[in-house]
């Protein structure tokens, strides 16, 4: 990856803002590991859309092209292509392969194309029928092949440069270049105008734009004192992160605005039609945050903020700080008991299951209070959470065991995408269903199973309640069936 590129785009609407870094980064470097895009400096990571060529035909104004982060990079020709190798982790020979196309003419980049089994692709600006070739000679029975790039590193570089200069003034933006696809990418905050008539002059070049469209854009503005249902007491940079409390009386007011860290002293509250709540909220150094509201979700019997990027940054700094907000909400607003308190809508990220703080009584009557029994937090090593499901386009580090939930109502005689690669089970006759075994395991129809991912040649085991089924890599191009009910 080229180590001028600026960061990704990390906290936007994409990825979940309170994203615990515990748990993201790991992730994320497991992600990059395994299915690395770019193998080689000049290149970068982040999708983009191919360009249209005829000035004024792209979707934005000016005649600009929108990225594309779904878009294919460019491909070989398909006779290159086997059924065999297949790649399902890091053990192409990439770094081999790499040293011997730098030193042959035309070479601009390689990758890993997970669409094609996991192949090496190095890109070639001149003659890749020869290279492929030679490809074959040097490398005999490798999975990798010569692909005609459609435009040079140099090209890209200079076209980024140009772009980058007339970007000086924005608050925000960040920029890549990706020789797979043949592409510029640019990210801004808003694709207003004002910040496409700048690139106005690229229309029809290999540049595309990345960003809000004006509607979905968090309007810029002062902290909300109030909102539908409650009212602002406090607000400072301090306290904890991913924590959430509640107090029902004066004397647990008091703990609640010392456990947040405020200072000063405490707004009135009518406890009789009030409680109040603490939101541990967490921000990036370079992106402050709002809580725009607090939204009381009466059917999923949650309480949670609702925290927006002032400014609409293009990409954070993954540091996590925090930010208390305590607020007074009407009594009459809570949700039915037990219902959770929560920073956002969605769950608390794995490894920070404390943020969530579950009340187990019926706060709505009037001076209702709660006793310490009442409220259960989750924290760490004290309740157990359930593995995460798989789902298709899962991605484990091979070599090693992972406990997913699998769903016995889907098909278990084929599974995946795991690792971009379909598996088949070497036995027959599970097209009929799950083995009995499993199914005695499940809870419901739900069962803890431990998949174990190996390489050379690749090979997948699933085991649930003590019984192992062992599955084949399905090569990229064979169609399979499958089911989920």
């Amino acid at each position: 990856m080229d180590g001028n590129q600026t960061a990704i785009r990390v906290v936007l609407a994409s990825i979940r803002m309170q994203q615990s870094l515990s748990s993201f980064l790991p992730s994320l470097l497991l992600v990059m590991a395994i299915f690395a895009v770019s193998c080689g400096p000049g290149s970068s990571e982040l999708s983009a859309a191919q360009p249209n060529d005829d000035e004024g035909a792209g979707e934005l104004a000016f005649g600009l092209n929108r990225c594309d982060f779904d878009a294919d990079r460019v491909q070989a020709d398909p006779a290159f292509y086997r059924d065999d190798p297949i790649y399902v982790g890091n053990e192409q020979p990439t770094e081999q392969v790499r040293n011997w196309a730098q030193t042959r003419p035309g070479y601009e980049d390689i990758w890993i194309d997970r669409q094609h089994n996991g192949w090496i692709s190095v890109g070639f600006s001149e003659d890749a029928a020869t290279r492929q070739a030679e490809l074959e000679t040097e490398f005999p029975g490798v999975g990798v092949v010569a692909v005609a790039v459609p435009a040079t590193n140099a090209e890209l570089q200079v076209l980024r440069a140009d772009v980058e200069a007339v970007l000086q003034g924005l608050s925000s933006w960040t920029s890549s270049h990706s020789v797979s696809r043949g592409v510029v990418e640019i990210s801004v905050p808003v694709l207003d105008e004002e910040t496409l008539a700048l690139l106005a002059p690229f229309a029809g070049t290999t540049l595309c734009v990345d960003g809000l469209d004006p509607a979905e854009a968090v309007l810029d503005g002062d902290q909300p004192t109030e909102g539908d249902g409650w009212r602002l007491l406090g607000d400072d940079l301090t306290g904890e992160t991913y924590r959430t409390g509640i107090a029902t009386t004066a004397g647990q007011y008091g703990e609640l605005w010392d456990q947040a860290g405020l200072s000063g002293e405490q707004p009135a509250v009518d406890f009789e039609t009030e409680v109040v709540i603490w939101f541990g909220a967490v921000y990036g150094s370079s992106c402050p945050i709002r809580m725009d509201d607090v939204v009381f979700n009466q059917r999923q019997h949650v309480v949670h903020g609702e925290f927006v990027l002032p400014g609409n940054p293009t990409g954070c700094e993954g540091d996590a700080n925090a930010q208390a907000y305590v607020v007074a909400v009407e009594r009459d607003r809570l949700p039915q008991a037990p219902f959770a308190l929560q920073l956002n809508e969605t769950d608390p990220p794995r490894g920070v299951p404390e943020e969530r703080t579950t009340v187990e009584v019926d706060l709505r009557p009037s001076g209702a209070t709660l006793e310490p029994g009442d409220l259960v937090v989750a924290t760490l090593g004290t309740t157990p959470q359930r593995p995460q499901r798989f789902t298709p386009g899962f991605v484990i580090e091979t070599g090693f065991p992972w406990t997913l939930l699998i769903d016995l109502d889907c098909s278990v005689d084929v599974i995946g995408p795991l690792n971009a690669t379909m598996w088949r089970a070497t036995d027959p006759d599970l097209i009929n269903g799950p083995p009995a075994q499993w199914e005695e395991d499940a809870d419901g129809r739900m069962a803890d199973a431990e998949f174990l991912l190996t390489t050379n040649p690749p090979s997948l085991t699933i085991t649930v309640g003590g019984l192992t089924v062992p599955y084949d890599a399905v090569p990229a191009g064979e169609e399979v069936d499958m089911s989920c009910s």
